[in-house]
């Protein structure tokens, strides 16, 4: 088993090369999707894939005369996000700026996430899936991925007066819990959307293929990176991550079919992925979810953990954690998928694992700019805390021991 599993892993990173490679053939034949922002921010080239990719059909071509970009920053591990103000040709059937995402111009970059197809997720998302969400979502007005390479056309949301969006300050200040609880009342009506369906009927909205762990190629390449990442973050932050928790954290991998045969059993719902503060925005009265990278069916507790997890104080959510877990349960029942609370709460205590897990393997093998290192070592150190707090290791052993596992 290990020997086919390397020899699919091989042939799954070389299947990246041979994209990256076709697509450096594009450039010159023409065939491919431009990625760098400045050659996105020319006015025939930004047109060209207005109209090649709209969800919506227009009457006419979209003709544009300039482009400018904005000077506001948008902060992204994985994506070259710009803000651009478009003069268009005619009458105007576009907002006069526009947020325009495009794959980072690095090479590894772009060859990692052709291997985890984050960026053809997120296309697809936009195109398909998110105008079916009862929550606002950026409007997107084109998106396509081909290749390596994908982009998205949306609405600039810091032109809208209602919204508010949230940076990696928040995140290391923490929301206040009135806002905390509008975010867990948001994930209790996107949960409760898509709902115990059948997996013919989640194929249909979100295809397998895209699932982060489930998926032929996806879950390969989890498992070898869940399990590779331990010992380049313990090196790269000594003395964060204790004894205790690295030896769960190993039991797990060694383990990892069991937990990954009890997140994603029962009743599941669509889920946002990577669901921290800066993730949400503000809208009005309600909030709002952007960049769904990560998007999956699972357990909708696995969403509410790595908010809190990740986006409140180890204090602040030790003091309130409990109460908070049961105010999403009471809130499923609200909007109709009641829940069981002693199961939810469980259900919590593993997905602590998934929040650490995720960031170990973000420190491990991530190039992190200086305000990236400073909140990531922030969301590890919140991670670890709840890993304890909720004792994980004793659920893990429990777990381990029942009949079911």
């Amino acid at each position: 088993m290990v020997i086919i599993n390397t020899v699919k892993l091989v042939l799954i990173v070389f299947k990246a090369c041979c994209r990256l490679v076709w697509d450096a053939v594009g450039d010159i034949t023409g065939g491919s999707l431009p990625f760098k922002a400045d050659d996105v921010a020319k006015p025939d080239t930004l047109a060209r894939l207005i109209n090649e990719g709209a969800l919506q059909p227009h009457a006419s071509p979209i003709v544009i005369n300039s482009v400018a970009r904005q000077d506001i920053p948008s902060v992204s591990s994985n994506c070259h996000n710009l803000v651009l103000t478009i003069e268009q040709a005619g009458e105007a059937t576009l907002p006069s700026s526009l947020f325009v995402k495009v794959p980072m111009e690095s090479l590894a970059t772009r060859w990692f996430f052709s291997i985890i197809n984050s960026w053809q997720l997120e296309s697809y998302f936009f195109r398909h899936v998110a105008q079916t969400l009862p929550l606002r979502t950026p409007i997107t007005y084109a998106t396509a991925s081909r290749g390596s390479r994908f982009y998205l056309v949306q609405e600039n949301l810091h032109e809208d007066p209602t919204v508010e969006l949230f940076i990696n300050p928040d995140m290391m200040e923490g929301p206040s819990l009135e806002r905390v609880y509008g975010c867990l009342d948001t994930f209790a009506r996107l949960h409760a959307c898509h709902y115990d369906l059948s997996s013919q009927e989640r194929e249909a909205i979100l295809p397998l293929d895209y699932h982060l762990f489930l998926s032929p190629t996806m879950g390969l390449v989890a498992r070898n990176l869940n399990r590779m990442a331990l010992t380049p973050c313990m090196k790269k932050r000594p003395g964060e991550i204790p004894a205790d928790v690295a030896e769960a954290y190993r039991l797990t991998i060694s383990h990892w079919d069991d937990l990954l045969g009890y997140w994603f059993s029962g009743p599941l719902s669509l889920l946002h992925g990577d669901s921290h503060l800066g993730n949400f925005f503000v809208s009005g009265q309600e909030m709002g979810m952007l960049d769904w990278q990560a998007a999956h069916w699972g357990k909708g507790i696995r969403d509410v953990q790595y908010f809190l997890i990740d986006s409140l104080p180890a204090l602040t959510l030790a003091a309130h954690e409990r109460e908070l877990v049961e105010y999403y349960v009471q809130r499923r029942a609200h909007h109709g998928t009641a829940i069981d609370l002693e199961q939810t709460w469980q259900e919590y205590r593993s997905f602590t694992f998934h929040t650490l897990m995720t960031i170990i393997v973000t420190i491990g093998f991530g190039a992190l700019n200086e305000d990236q290192d400073a909140l990531f070592t922030e969301v590890l150190r919140r991670a670890v805390a709840a890993v304890q707090r909720a004792d994980y290791a004793g659920w893990l052993r429990e777990f381990l021991n029942s009949p079911s596992a």
